[in-house]
């Protein structure tokens, strides 16, 4: 007679066996075809080259650039750029949401592909199966190529294919940029999806884009073909194959404009007749034409075949030991860990004054990394690091200009600027996952202009609408923050709504996790 102990190893092995089967029967992407395809060089007649030119291209190497900080403004740019692009669009993004904002942006790629306008879409696969059936439609059309970078295999759920295939599919693509005919381009912190541009009412993300001109859109063009081209860029087609259902062109296209007319008789869609509307069109778009690259992971990463040497983190090492007055850090996600906070602290030592912003326990959405984050702080506020948490209830500035009301905040900017000189924007957080595991972008600029104005925001962000963390007489974490009248209030814990949410960062904060946060 088999015992219970022996039952439940059978139902184990038998479990384990039909995942087997599951995954060796699943859509796999070991053969397929694809065409190589790059971003046209010859688009100097191009509207967008000729604004590029009006706006005060130098053609000297200097790249025009303008920084984003307004939710609403952010979206209309990609918007209105779509609609100017008339050679190519090629977008990269991690997460494209089925939300008002989503409905938008591909309602904007669809009419530039009916206008003729060539259309690649590149994908991370972490929540695109969620609505293939569009993807494979809009696939169809003779314009629009989508490819999914390093997709899971359908048919499976994501935690099977994580417990067969984890080393693989826990490496994901980060990177989020927009270029618009290799003459202009978007890089930054930013998604596509509402909380991304202050279209939700509840609460959404502070973030970062940079507005690039001439030769940084160039540079981009050419990371995005690799990423194109590379092994992990999979086509569509190849990877939903016929789960998607029937949707045809028409059908989807049919919907799109149902969905983006929607969007558009939202509160918030009527603030998307903005004013860089005009500026793109028109008007002075307040580009600065300075030095600036794209620093950016190389795509085989995603394989772990890359030489650390190219990593973002790499590249930027150096800047940041060569700081000698002040840094200046904005990270949505900051785990830095023990090889960080000694990075860190040896920098403060040395006479720089380093300024970390980061969630609270409240802002973040990602309560194991505020757990992890929260192990150093101690460590690093006796290394005079000064660190400050983004309350959630922040001002938001952007929706109360349009009117569209308040709303709470959470920090996404992924930012850092050294000696109020350099200045990097992208999708690059201070953590292991940043540094090792995901594929990360984001433009380095050498403007004391545009670093002093993003360190003045920093600023006015902090004093206004995040908590000083500050060590009190017994070496315990006291919590600063100021009220409008004044008032200074200090908080001796994590000054935090919900204690079952204290409770579990602590709880992840001991768990052997940090190094995939």
């Amino acid at each position: 007679m088999l015992t219970r102990s022996v039952i439940t190893l059978l139902r184990s092995a038998l479990v384990l066996s039909l995942c087997w089967q599951l995954l060796a029967c699943s859509s796999g992407t070991t053969s397929y075809s694809k065409t190589v395809t790059r971003a046209p060089t010859d688009t100097g007649n191009t509207f967008l080259a000729r604004r590029s030119d009006a706006l005060g291209n130098p053609h000297d190497g200097r790249s025009g650039i303008r920084l984003v900080t307004d939710g609403p403004e952010a979206l209309a740019l990609r918007l209105v750029l779509s609609e100017k692009a008339q050679r190519t669009i090629d977008a990269q993004y991690y997460l494209l949401h089925n939300d008002s904002a989503g409905h938008l942006f591909a309602w904007k790629l669809l009419q530039a592909a009916d206008r003729g306008v060539r259309v690649r879409l590149l994908l991370d696969d972490m929540d695109a199966a969620d609505y293939d059936a569009m993807t494979a439609a809009l696939d169809r059309h003779p314009n629009i190529e989508v490819r999914l970078f390093n997709p899971f295999r359908r048919g499976l759920g994501k935690n099977v294919a994580a417990l067969f295939e984890f080393e693989r599919v826990n490496r994901r693509m980060h990177n989020k940029s927009m270029t618009f005919d290799t003459e202009v381009t978007l890089v930054g912190g930013r998604n596509i999806g509402n909380e991304y541009f202050g279209a939700r009412e509840d609460s959404n993300y502070n973030d970062f884009d940079v507005l690039g001109a001439g030769p940084i859109a160039r540079e981009v063009s050419q990371t995005f073909d690799a990423y194109w081209n590379s092994e992990s860029a999979v086509p569509a087609r190849v990877v939903i194959g016929d789960r998607a259902g029937g949707l045809s062109l028409e059908e989807a296209r049919t919907r799109l404009a149902a969905l983006a007319a929607n969007a558009r008789k939202t509160p918030y869609g009527d603030a998307l007749d903005h004013a860089i509307r005009d500026r793109v069109s028109h008007k002075d778009l307040g580009l600065q034409w300075v030095p600036a690259r794209l620093v950016a992971d190389p795509p085989e990463k995603a394989s772990g075949d890359a030489n650390v040497s190219g990593f973002v983190a790499s590249v930027m090492l150096p800047y940041l030991k060569s700081a000698k007055s002040d840094l200046y850090v904005s990270s949505a996600y900051f785990v830095p860990r023990k090889r960080g906070v000694s990075l860190l602290s040896d920098i403060s030592a040395r006479g720089v004054n380093v300024s970390v912003l980061t969630n609270s326990l409240d802002s973040t959405d990602v309560v194991p990394v505020y757990g992890h984050y929260a192990r150093d702080r101690e460590a690093m506020l006796k290394a005079g690091i000064a660190l400050w948490e983004l309350r959630p209830d922040g001002s938001r500035k952007d929706r109360e200009t349009l009117g569209l009301g308040l709303s709470q905040s959470s920090l996404h900017t992924k930012a850092f600027a050294i000696d109020q000189r350099y200045l990097f924007v992208g999708s690059f957080n201070w953590d292991p996952r940043s540094v090792w595991i995901n594929n990360e972008m984001g433009v380095l600029i050498d403007s004391r202009r545009l670093a002093k104005g993003a360190v003045q925001l920093f600023r006015d962000n902090i004093r206004a609408n995040a908590y000083e963390l500050r060590l009190d007489e017994t070496g315990g974490i006291d919590w600063l923050s100021r009220r409008e009248d004044g008032t200074l209030v200090v908080y001796k814990q994590e000054p935090a709504h919900s204690a079952w949410r204290v409770f579990m960062s602590r709880i992840y904060g001991i768990l052997p996790i940090g190094s995939q946060l």
